[in-house]
C-alpha cells in the first residue's frame, strides 16, 4: 500500500507530540489542503526538523505554534518559507499572562459594599418596561438572564416585522421554532414568572434577632437556643450556615467601614478574559466598574486582551505595532514578556493576522495519534505508530 506523497504538499502545519512523555518527542506534519497527516518524525530538534522540511520540494507555507525550535528549523530549511504563528496559541499566551497578573493582584474573593443583607427583600419591578435593580447575586443573575432574553425577543419581533419566516428567525437567533413562536406573542414576558416568589424560609423571621445577637458576640449555640425558644423548628445546619454567612458579612463590613459587602469571585473576572460580560452571568457591568475603580489594572488588562483579539482578526497586520506600544505603556512585567515574544516572532505573527491558516489540523492530528497509542497500549515502536497512522490517512482518502 503506497504512503502519502509528501512531495505534493505546499502548505503544512506542524506540531510536536510525546512518544514517551517527558523523554521522547516527535513532530507531526499535516497537509493543510488535504487535511491529512503526511509524515511523522521521531524528533523535534532543530537540525532534524530542518532536514525533514528540506525534503518537501514544493513547500511554501508552514503554520506552527510559538516554538522557538520550529521557528529556527523552518528558517534553516528555507529562509523563503512563509511562517504563520497559530492564533489560538497567541491568544492563550496573552490570556495566561493576564490571568497571572490578576491572580497576583487580587484575592480569590473581593468584597464590594452593598446596601442590603442577602436575606433582605427587594422591590418588585415591571420587568418589561424597566430594568430591575441590581443588588445581590440572585438579583444580578435574574437581571442577566432577563436582559439576554429581552434582546432575543426584540430581535425575533424585529425580524418578524421584516417578513422573515419562523425557520429563518430560528437559525439567525439560535433558538428553536417553538421558542420563536413564544417570543412572537405580544403577551410574552421575558422576566422569570417565579422570580421574587421564593418559598417561605423558616429562619427568615428570626434574621434580625440573629444579626442582633451576632453583633453582641453571641455564639452559635446561644443563638440557636434563643430562636428555638421563640418558635424556630428548623434544622440546626440552617442556623449554622446563615449565621456563618452573616458573620462574614459583618466582619468584612467592619474591616472596610462601608457597611455590608457582597463577594465578587476572582474567577468571574478571569472569565471576562475569554467571554464578553453579557455571557458571564455571575457579575454585572456595575460590579465590574466597582472592581476596576478599586483595581484599575484589571480594567487595563481586560482592555488590552480585548484589543489584541480585535487586532488578531482584523486582517490589518499594521495595527499590531500600535497594540504592542499600548501594551508596553502598561509596564506590566507579564504583558511585557508576551510582547517581547511577539517581537521575536513578528513576521509569523503578522502573517497570522493577514492569512487564515492555523494549527488546528495539527492539534487534531495529535489527538488522533494519542488515541491510536492508547489502542496499542503503548506497546508500539515509532515505526509501527507511523505506519499505522499514515495508512489510516490513506484509507480515509480512499473511502
Amino acid at each position: 500500500m503506497p504512503l502519502p506523497d509528501k512531495g505534493k504538499a505546499t502548505k503544512v502545519c506542524i506540531d510536536d507530540f510525546a512518544f514517551k512523555k517527558g523523554h521522547t518527542y516527535g513532530t507531526v506534519m499535516v497537509d493543510i489542503d488535504t487535511h491529512r497527516i503526511i509524515d511523522l518524525l521521531p524528533s523535534r530538534e532543530v537540525d532534524d526538523v530542518a532536514e525533514w522540511l528540506s525534503s518537501f520540494p514544493n513547500l511554501e507555507i508552514v503554520s506552527r505554534d510559538g516554538s522557538v525550535s520550529y521557528n529556527s528549523a523552518v528558517r534553516q530549511a528555507d529562509a523563503g518559507l512563509i511562517q504563520i504563528s497559530d492564533r489560538f496559541h497567541l491568544l492563550k499566551g496573552l490570556t495566561d499572562a493576564a490571568k497571572s497578573v490578576m491572580t497576583s493582584l487580587v484575592a480569590a474573593n473581593i468584597g464590594l459594599p452593598v446596601s442590603a443583607s442577602h436575606y433582605e427583600g427587594k422591590e418588585t419591578e415591571d420587568y418589561w418596561e424597566k430594568e430591575p435593580q441590581k443588588e445581590d447575586f440572585p438579583t444580578r443573575e435574574h437581571n442577566a438572564a432577563y436582559e439576554k432574553k429581552k434582546k432575543a425577543v426584540e430581535k425575533v419581533r424585529e425580524l418578524t416585522e421584516q417578513g422573515w419566516t419562523c425557520k429563518e428567525i430560528a437559525a439567525e437567533v439560535g433558538i428553536c421554532g417553538a421558542t420563536v413562536r413564544r417570543y412572537q406573542s405580544p403577551d410574552f414576558n421575558p422576566a422569570h414568572g417565579l422570580y421574587n416568589t421564593t418559598r417561605n424560609s423558616k429562619i427568615k423571621p428570626y434574621a434580625e434577632k440573629i444579626k442582633q445577637m451576632l453583633g453582641e458576640g453571641c455564639t452559635f449555640r446561644q443563638i440557636e437556643e434563643a430562636i428555638r425558644e421563640e418558635g424556630y423548628d428548623g434544622a440546626s445546619s440552617t442556623i449554622r450556615m446563615y449565621t456563618t454567612r452573616e458573620r462574614k458579612l459583618m466582619k468584612e463590613a467592619k474591616a472596610d467601614n462601608t457597611g455590608p459587602v457582597e463577594k465578587i469571585e476572582r474567577k468571574w473576572l478571569i472569565s471576562l478574559l475569554y467571554r464578553p460580560i453579557d455571557e458571564v452571568k455571575k457579575i454585572s457591568q456595575e460590579q465590574l466598574d466597582k472592581v476596576i475603580e478599586r483595581y484599575p489594572v484589571i480594567g487595563e488588562v481586560h482592555d488590552i486582551v480585548k484589543t489584541f483579539k480585535e487586532t488578531l482578526f482584523s486582517k490589518k497586520p499594521e495595527d499590531l505595532d500600535k497594540w504592542m506600544e499600548d501594551a508596553e505603556r502598561l509596564k506590566i512585567e507579564k504583558i511585557d514578556s508576551f510582547v517581547n515574544g511577539l517581537r521575536r516572532d513578528i513576521d509569523a505573527v503578522r502573517k497570522a493576522i493577514e492569512l487564515d491558516y492555523n494549527n488546528g489540523l495539527a492539534e487534531g492530528s495529535v489527538n488522533k495519534l494519542k488515541v491510536v497509542k492508547r489502542i496499542m497500549y503503548g506497546r508500539n515502536s515509532f515505526e509501527l505508530l507511523k505506519g499505522k497512522l499514515l495508512r489510516l490517512e490513506l484509507k480515509h482518502k480512499v473511502n
